[in-house]
């Protein structure tokens, strides 16, 4: 029998159920980690929490599009573990707690908020539910109704945290371990479509925090000695603070990591307004080799609905600025929004051939969705044009032409934009391997090869656009009511889509496969 079991995705980018085990560790608790990647891992978690019998369940939804996944397993859980305590916390949890806690028995509580405290207390006092209401950040049931504790203040000093737990050894690619992790916690901005202002807006603190460059890289040299870590990912939701705090903790980074003798590249995440060339030349130098910048629209129209607070102009400089510097850009793109336009489909697609068409990064696009604690999600609901429940909201656009379009692009496209295996994600996989491949074996990299990859992604890139283009020609000039035109065409796309991709894996399984060697 161990304290805890904590379940959670284990892609690259999470952490959260590593910082609530170092805690709960930290304290003298027994815990263990159950990776839930994907639905068929249920009866592998369903097993593993049969054997280790624990106390309490932790569930760390981090994509609200998994909850139901989530909730199916929460049940099950609850089956094989009837004397147990289930809870879940994230992002979606904290905003749908009182649904959650009405609609699934199987839960016995929410973690509202920055979970490691809140979690912690209540591990403590377990056995004790008539103290519960003194634990901040806690929603549970007593005597058939809902208690919704007060938020938990946001965690003021980082650096007390314990470094999260590493119970497994770090991905490898081309034998080289890469590793996520975070120097921060939230962001200043406040987009319309994101939920991070709002989840640690909902409490006491400054939204936006970071640790000190010192304990920072005291992890990453952990990492860089225990498993070989020599490409760490930053998950901070902004990786710059704002104002003139952004060049002293460059100079602090710098110095520190010079000062140990690190030799690590690094991936991280910013706004299109960060991107100046002076700064990120300087920054490439340093090892920052990746930057995931939030473009999110070609469309000046978009970005207002988006409540980005930045413009095409912006989005077009900072891609080329990053191009220019030899940085990888990687970016998405919101195809459709609640409120688009043909005319803005246009400027999304002229924007696409600018700035990807000769694969400098791969194309990741598609809708604008609703998640919970989004200010649009409210505007939304206000509108009465919100479909579904809080679950999985569903919207329509307005404009006929551009809901099917979207439409179109699903049926056709689907596989190619989404899933793990389908070739939009294999391209950013190779990516990963390309930066790799250039700036960890300096000398030993094929131009040859560089330019190869290069070629394959533009021809991806360039083949969605041509069928984004068919498909907005269709929807524009045809009778976009006739249901059996509609299917045929749809089909017709679809196979082309397939045609081409099994094709192009075969191609960039190659290509992988010279890298490896």
């Amino acid at each position: 029998m161990i304290d805890v079991l904590l379940v959670g995705a284990e892609e690259l980018e999470n952490l959260s159920t590593r910082y609530l085990a170092a805690v709960l560790r930290q304290h003298g608790y027994s815990v263990e980690l159950a990776a839930f990647s994907t639905a068929d891992e249920m009866d592998a978690v369903v097993q593993q929490a049969k054997s280790a019998q624990p106390r309490l369940v932790g569930l760390s939804i981090i994509f609200q599009y998994r909850a139901p996944e989530f909730l199916t397993l929460a049940d099950e859980l609850r089956r094989v573990l009837p004397q147990a305590h289930i809870t879940t916390g994230g992002h979606f949890a904290t905003f749908a707690a009182s649904d959650l806690l009405r609609d699934y028995a199987a839960l016995d509580s929410v973690v509202r908020g920055e979970g490691e405290l809140t979690l912690l207390e209540l591990v403590q006092q377990l056995d004790s539910p008539e103290t519960w209401h003194t634990i901040l950040g806690l929603s549970f049931r007593h005597d058939g109704r809902i208690v919704e504790n007060p938020p938990r203040p946001l965690i003021a000093d980082l650096d007390s945290l314990p470094f999260p737990a590493r119970d497994t050894p770090p991905q490898h690619h081309l034998g080289i371990g890469l590793s996520p992790v975070v120097g921060s916690r939230g962001c200043y901005r406040d987009c319309s479509f994101c939920s991070i202002h709002s989840f640690y807006g909902a409490s006491e603190g400054q939204l936006q925090r970071f640790r000190s460059v010192p304990n920072l890289v005291d992890e990453m040299e952990r990492l860089f000695h225990t498993f070989g870590v020599r490409f760490f990912i930053f998950n901070d939701d902004e990786w710059f603070p704002p104002g003139k705090a952004k060049l002293a903790r460059i100079d602090a980074l710098e110095s520190e990591l010079a000062r140990r003798r690190l030799d690590v590249i690094m991936s991280i995440k910013c706004r299109a307004d960060d991107v100046e060339e002076s700064l990120f030349r300087r920054l490439l130098d340093m090892g920052i080799v990746r930057d995931y910048v939030g473009i999110e629209s070609g469309s000046d129209h978009s970005l207002h609905t988006l409540n980005k607070k930045t413009t095409v102009a912006q989005n077009r400089h900072a891609l080329e600025v990053l191009n220019k510097v030899g940085m990888l850009a990687d970016f998405g793109l919101i195809f459709f929004d609640p409120e688009s336009t043909v005319e803005d489909i246009r400027a999304n697609l002229d924007f696409f051939h600018a700035m990807a068409g000769e694969g400098q990064a791969p194309l990741s696009f598609g809708r604008m969705e609703v998640y919970a604690g989004t200010p649009i999600l409210d505007r939304l609901q206000r509108e009465g044009r919100l479909t579904g429940n809080y679950l999985a909201w569903n919207y329509l656009i307005p404009d006929p032409r551009v809901e099917m379009l979207f439409r179109m692009m699903i049926a056709a496209m689907r596989h190619r934009l989404y899933d793990n295996d389908g070739l939009g994600k294999q391209c950013f996989i190779a990516y990963y391997e390309l930066t790799m491949y250039k700036y960890l074996r300096r000398g030993q990299a094929e131009p040859a090869l560089i330019h190869q990859l290069r070629d394959i992604v533009a021809r991806v890139n360039n083949h969605s656009l041509t069928l984004l283009e068919d498909m907005l020609d269709f929807t524009l000039h045809e009778n976009i009511y006739d249901a059996k035109l509609v299917n045929d065409r749809a089909a017709e796309w679809a196979s082309r889509v397939n045609l081409f991709d099994m094709q192009t894996l075969v191609e960039l399984s190659n290509w992988r496969a010279q890298v490896a060697q």
